[in-house]
């Protein structure tokens, strides 16, 4: 759980690292998402606007919240399906939030120069998080997530 000031702990940082190899899948795992250290530039991009900074610590709270998580060695020690299960309730819970988060590990992961190049289409068959599309409402103050359905 992120500190009272909204800065992260070391168990956060360490279990966004292990996200972010999960929500980004490549093939080879010297190329991950969280492998490449993208964590800092992440919660620097979420820390410039005041909803992506709440929708990331939103996330961060759930991940520290997952019963799952709790064991010894925490996110990090849990399976490969064990931290996708969680990941999914957390996505499931919080969709809004989950979608910001994604697109902004997503954008700095693929303007890596070590990063294989973007796919063009996220909705493919092997696509495992962010199926959810968020709309702004009219007066721009909440905002109404809606599963894509083909």
């Amino acid at each position: 759980m992120p500190n009272p000031d909204g800065t992260l702990t070391g168990s956060d940082k360490v279990t966004l690292t292990q996200v972010f190899n999960r929500i980004i899948p490549v093939e080879s795992g010297d190329l991950g998402a969280g492998s490449l250290g993208i964590l800092d530039s992440v919660e620097q991009q979420a820390n410039a606007q005041p909803a992506t900074r709440s929708a990331f610590l939103r996330i961060v709270e759930a991940l520290s919240h997952d019963m799952m998580a709790h064991a010894v060695g925490g996110f990090a020690a849990m399976t490969k399906d064990e931290q996708i299960a969680s990941l999914h309730g957390v996505e499931n819970t919080l969709p809004a939030e989950f979608n910001v988060v994604l697109g902004i590990a997503r954008n700095i992961y693929y303007d890596l120069s070590e990063t294989p190049s973007r796919p063009a289409n996220f909705d493919g068959d092997n696509e495992l998080f962010g199926k959810v599309e968020v709309e702004e409402v009219a007066d721009k103050s909440t905002v109404n997530p809606r599963r894509n359905r083909k």
